[in-house]
């Protein structure tokens, strides 16, 4: 086979990185092969400069970028020492495991080289780079976000080649042929979002971080895994190269060639983990949610800027009337925004046996927070001080530095979506979190449909209760959903002694403390805090000891369930959750927890159904004029046209029902999917909530 250019320079020895000037940048329809060793001769080339352009922003946030959270490697692998030198190079790693890199330019070449490919390996190692658009140059997420960046490399690995295809000059329908081979890239969500946006569809997409994550039980980055399985060091220092120059040295293209090696060589050991283990239906669960996320990380959630910078108004007047009441309460020279002054200032006006019962740190201090706050409304200080915090907080986090997630091309907001990120499975959310944006009728009001459309929004009625009456058995609870009671109500009869139809909506209101807070095994004293700071309902320590004794008096198999799944999980140190996911204890610094040994099966399950949900739901919107915009734990939120709203709300209630059948598949049979989901619609967020 002939190819149109070739770096061809004599054979020297693997040296360690150096300094100094760029490495040559390769020219155009090159080939870069490793016969007999062109590898070998790169490495001992200067290694090229950091440009200030960046294609992908490292995040401050839980989970960067392509990767999760760089943490330290398991115990048993000293990782430095794998290698010599202890930083090699990509050049030098790819050399040193015989893998040849390709990097073309050429059409009429690429399209020989892919059939190769194709037929080569029945599985692929894929990765992309991708370079900000000129408007974008400044943009400090730009090179993450399909809208403002274009992929400038395709980098496809099999098991002794690379192939890098520049799309600067290799149109992407040139590929058209690898989107249906099946493949495998490390947070594959980042692939599948910009070669979605770029018109291609992969349907055979793999991730390996998602494999591992089941393995692992966390979301670890490229360089972590590899260091485990493969024992190469990573060097990602050319990850923020600039990935847009029109001529790329031999560093950046070995860099983005190491990426697919690595992800094809994972691939097998990866599998050969999961199938070991008997959780490939785990693995499947996170990987079919992979496409529904992607697409809705891609449509964006509206959000409405002026409405918007009314209430950003109103939060600073709110704000400066309730410091004015605080410094008439409290007097010169207390800061509200000080804990240290604050609890000076409760040490020398409350009485002393007030004093004494007061919550305290560890180190002594009166507690000043919310909670703390809450027990003693009566103080005058109090109200204007929540109400101080509370509007502080609201402009701190979602004030004029929220705004800036709104893209600047679609007028949207494109967070990221992190599945399993939690311990329990539970989906994470960042850049921004839009799963805790504040509860308030009047900022939800701020996510509004466009002209022409609505939100159409569906929930799972008490879903950790009604997963926690399935995984406990408990025939009090399966009786009331089957029969199509309140829990809630129940709970409030039995605690108060009344029959159900005299509770009122206060007393509903404390039954709603009492089942979620012993749920997950509060003792008396936590489930007194806790009714008050989060349901603002106020119960001495007798009444929360009572309310505790009649609970579990009504659920006892409830309560035979935390005391086995205690003991159970003390012994094992692993917690096995519906769905295939295992959380272990053994790897976390605390070890286990009593409450959380019984929050991860429960809130676990029901992040299983929603990630079953997912592809059924995606499915089944295909024919209607409809896209996920959010997804809030137990809540989907959708966007949908005015004349396909009553289809929609149908099509949620059908598909959440049946992930939470799949899931739970004896609920049916059981009654426990009466009255499971409902489905409102209205022009914005609060309004389709009710």
């Amino acid at each position: 086979m002939k190819y149109s250019a070739m770096i061809s320079i004599p054979l020297t020895a693997v040296t360690p990185q150096g300094g100094g000037v760029s490495s040559p940048t390769i020219p155009q329809s090159t080939m870069l092969l490793d016969t007999p060793a062109t590898l070998a001769t790169l490495a001992t080339l200067p290694k090229s400069p950091i440009k200030s352009r960046q294609s992908r922003q490292p995040s401050t946030s839980e989970t960067p970028v392509k990767t999760a959270k760089s943490r330290k490697s398991r115990q048993g692998h000293s990782l430095a020492s794998v290698l010599t030198p202890p930083t090699a190079t990509a050049i030098q790693l790819l050399h040193s495991v015989g893998v040849a890199v390709e990097y073309l330019t050429d059409p009429a070449q690429a399209e020989v080289v892919l059939k190769e490919l194709l037929t080569s390996s029945t599985v692929l190692g894929l990765d992309i780079e991708t370079a900000k658009l000129d408007p974008w140059q400044e943009h400090p997420g730009a090179g993450l976000d399909p809208h403002l960046s274009r992929i400038r490399l395709v980098q496809v690995a099999t098991a002794d080649r690379v192939v890098v295809f520049d799309l600067d000059r290799i149109p992407l329908a040139v590929l058209q042929p690898l989107w249906t081979h099946r493949l495998v890239a490390h947070n594959a969500l980042f692939e599948l979002k910009h070669l979605l946006y770029a018109g291609v569809n992969p349907t055979r997409l793999h991730c390996s971080l998602l494999m591992d994550r089941v393995l692992s039980g966390s979301r670890r980055s490229l360089a972590d895994v590899v260091g485990e399985y493969l024992q190469w060091v990573l060097d990602k220092t050319l990850q923020v190269s600039d990935w847009a120059t029109p001529n790329l040295s031999s560093d950046q293209i070995a860099y983005a060639a190491l990426d697919a090696v690595a992800v094809f060589r994972l691939y097998p050991l990866l599998m050969a983990g999961l199938e070991g283990r008997r959780q490939k239906e785990a693995y499947h669960l996170l990987l079919k949610a992979q496409r529904p996320v992607a697409q809705m990380e891609l449509a964006g959630c509206p959000f409405d800027v002026a409405s918007h910078h009314t209430l950003y108004q109103q939060w600073q007047q709110d704000q400066a009337a309730a410091l004015l009441l605080l410094q008439a309460a409290l007097g010169p020279g207390v800061s509200p925004t000080s804990p240290k002054q604050l609890a000076q200032w409760l040490t020398a006006n409350l009485p002393p046996e007030r004093l004494a019962t007061w919550p305290k740190s560890p180190k002594g201090q009166l507690k000043t927070g919310a909670e703390a706050l809450a027990l003693a409304d009566d103080l005058v200080m109090v109200q204007p001080l929540l109400t101080h915090k509370t509007v502080s907080k609201l402009l701190s986090s979602y004030g004029a530095k929220f705004i800036r997630w709104i893209s600047p091309v679609t007028g949207r907001i494109h967070a990221s979506f992190l599945i399993a990120n939690a311990q329990s499975g539970r989906f994470s959310c960042n850049r921004p979190n839009l799963q805790q944006l504040p509860r308030d009728s009047t900022f939800r009001q701020l996510v509004k449909a466009g002209p022409g459309r609505q939100l159409v929004v569906a929930d799972y009625s008490q879903v950790e209760l009604r997963v926690a009456a399935l995984v406990a058995g408990d025939a009090g609870m399966l009786t009331a959903y089957r029969e199509g009671q309140d829990l809630h109500r129940k709970t409030a009869a039995a605690v108060l002694g009344i029959p159900p139809d005299q509770v009122s909506k206060a007393q509903r209101q404390m039954a709603k403390a009492v089942n979620f807070g012993l749920l997950f095994g509060q003792g008396a004293k936590g489930l007194q805090a806790y009714a008050r700071t989060s349901y603002g309902v106020s119960m001495t320590l007798a009444e929360a000891e009572a309310a505790q004794r009649a609970f579990f008096t009504t659920y006892p198999q409830l309560r035979r369930w935390h005391q086995t799944t205690k003991r159970l999980t003390e012994q094992s140190q692993k917690t096995v959750i519906r769905g295939g996911l295992v959380r272990d204890f053994a790897k976390e610094p605390h070890g286990v927890r009593y409450t959380e040994s019984l929050n991860t099966p429960v809130q676990g399950a029901a992040a299983a159904v929603l990630l079953a949900t997912l592809p059924l739901l995606n499915q089944a919107l295909s024919g209607l004029d409809a896209q996920i915009i959010n997804l809030i734990h137990d809540e989907v939120v959708l966007e949908v046209a005015d004349a396909d709203v009553e289809a929609a709300k149908a099509v949620l209630v059908e598909t959440m029902t049946a992930g939470f059948a799949a899931i739970f598949p004896e609920a049916a049979a059981l009654g426990t999917l009466r009255d499971l989901v409902e489905a409102h619609g209205g022009l914005d967020w609060a309004a389709a909530k009710g």
